[in-house]
Parts: C-alpha cells; structure tokens; sequence
C-alpha cells in the first residue's frame, strides 16, 4: 500500500510518499501555499500520479495530547481536501518532526529549503513504523 503525508503549514506545505510496499518514507516536494483550493488540487493531483492508497496528515497534539485545536485551525484544509479525493485520510502526530528533520539536515551536513518534506517524511515514518506489525502476516 502506497502513502502520501502532509505537514501542513501557513506558508508551506510538505509531501512525503511511501515506496510501494508502505515500509519506507522519501521527502517528494514542498508546496508554497497559494490557497487551500490550488493546495488540495496539487496534492490530489500528487495522489493519482503517484498511485496513492491513503493520506496521513500530520497534526500537533496540545501537552494533554489533544489535537482539536489543530483540527479547528486546519479544518478548512481537511473539508477541501476530503472534497476532492476518496482516500482515506487519517491524522498522525506531527510534534516534533520539523525538529527532526531539521536534525537530519544538520547531521547530513546538508543546506536545503525542502526541510517541510523531510518533515513529512518524519511524519510518515512513523506512521508506518507504528503500522508496520499489522502489516506483516502472522
């Protein structure tokens, strides 16, 4: 199964997609934000190309791990986007993972402007890392 995942952000937006087989994340492309019609219609667009199964959306938990908040904030986003494909489109913590990306940038002794996709790559390596046992057969 194939994956996409988002870190949605005001000014940028990251795209991370999974190899076929849904074990490993790749950074893909950052996005600079335009409006959320034009933002959902490159990522749809993305999904078909790419032959994506589900979309994982990074969202940040508040200290009581709650993400409401973040929901509330983003809802606009999540409506348009649920509006123009039919993938399943499930959250997944974000907290943390531009911390991360940034993190491997550094140690990679590498400059680069695309640290929102390595954020979604973050992202998504978690998801599928946390996935990973209900994907094995038993």
């Amino acid at each position: 199964m194939k994956f996409i995942a988002i870190d949605h952000g005001a000014k940028y937006i990251g795209i991370a997609i999974s190899d076929p087989t849904g074990i490993v994340a790749r950074p893909l492309h950052t996005i600079l934000h335009k409006s959320i019609k034009e933002d959902v219609e490159v990522i749809a667009n993305i999904a078909v190309k790419q032959g994506i199964e589900k979309i994982i959306l990074g969202i940040p938990t508040d200290a009581k791990g709650s993400n409401a908040q973040a929901l509330k904030r983003k809802r606009r986003f999540i409506y348009a986007l649920k509006s123009i494909t039919d993938l399943p489109l499930l959250f997944w913590d974000e907290s943390g993972s531009t911390i991360r990306a940034q993190q491997i940038t550094k140690s990679n002794n590498k400059k680069t402007n695309n640290i929102h996709s390595i954020a979604a790559a973050v992202i998504l390596q978690d998801y599928l890392d946390t996935h990973a046992q209900e994907q094995k057969p038993t």
